[in-house]
């Protein structure tokens, strides 16, 4: 869906730092927090919890200790 003229006026004065997120009206917050994440490249959620998806697992690996180069003298 486009957004609406108000929207996006909205969403270029939080981008541009004269309002914050708090400032813009309850009727169109949800929008434009959503254009401005959209717009500024953010591709996850962060924060937010989504029921429908799962967490994904994180895979252990091991550390390969030794050094790249020899030892100064050897």
């Amino acid at each position: 869906m486009k957004p609406n003229t108000r929207i996006l006026d909205y969403t270029a004065l939080v981008q541009d730092g004269v309002l914050t997120l708090d400032d813009v009206p309850q009727d169109i917050a949800k929008e434009v927090t959503k254009w401005v994440r959209y717009l500024s490249g953010v591709t996850d959620n962060g924060m937010v919890k989504d029921e429908s998806t799962p967490a994904p697992t994180v895979q252990k690996t091991t550390v390969d200790t030794k050094p790249l180069l020899p030892k100064v003298g050897d």
